[in-house]
């Protein structure tokens, strides 16, 4: 019985460390790119107007 829960504990973490984050990194990415981008015009903004 205790053979069994380990073999179905592994296949579920290799399932899991097999999955796929392309996307995941991708937006992660965007979000901190966008997140930059809003910070440098506020700035400089700020700049111009001192």
């Amino acid at each position: 019985m205790t053979e069994k829960k380990n073999l179905d504990k592994k296949n579920e973490e290799d399932s899991h460390h097999n999955m796929d984050l392309r996307g995941t990194f991708m937006m992660v990415l965007f979000l901190g790119g966008l997140m930059l981008l809003s910070w440098f015009g506020a700035f400089i903004l700020f700049m111009e107007r001192m």
